[in-house]
């Protein structure tokens, strides 16, 4: 009998060793997931940032390729393929965000705007098409799988009918 009760003593000190163990693994584990969730976080906050630059790249291309087309005859010959060199060079980064799912924003036309895709910056007083329905993108927005990256800015129709209102 005295034996027993040395093997159950020694198992029962053997088990609070474990149990706390085991308790200690099991904070640690916890720490360590909140960890990996908080890199992950961190992570993708780093490449929205990134993706947000590189659009402000492609704006500043567009811009200067818009610019370019409008003062094409004052060019000289040998620099009116610029906007055509510089749009290659755009679609190159578009196509490279495109890969990593960073597609532009598709807005439907005479529907009105969702404003959680769009930043409504000016509206037009317009009877031909329903409230809110796109006139003119003037930015335009990127998601990023089903987040939305940076929002489109709008120009949207108003009605000027006053039985509209009330």
């Amino acid at each position: 009998m005295n034996n027993q009760n040395v093997n159950l003593v020694i198992k029962a000190v053997l088990r609070d060793y474990l149990v706390q163990d085991i308790g200690s693994l099991q904070r640690e584990n916890a720490k360590l997931k909140q960890d990996i969730r908080n890199s992950k976080n961190d992570i993708e906050a780093e490449k929205d940032a990134f993706f947000l630059e590189l659009l402000e790249v492609i704006d500043t291309l567009d811009n200067l390729t818009t610019s370019l087309e409008n003062s094409l005859e004052s060019l000289p010959e040998s620099h009116q393929r610029l906007p055509r060199a510089i749009g290659s060079i755009q679609r190159k980064l578009l196509m490279t965000l495109q890969k990593r799912d960073v597609c532009p924003m598709v807005i439907p036309e005479q529907e009105a705007v969702d404003v959680n895709l769009c930043r409504i910056i000016e509206s037009e007083n317009r009877d031909d098409l329903p409230e809110r329905s796109l006139v003119k993108i003037l930015k335009t927005g990127y998601m990023n799988g089903d987040k939305v990256l940076r929002s489109a800015e709008v120009i949207v129709t108003k009605s000027t009918n006053l039985n509209d209102e009330v």
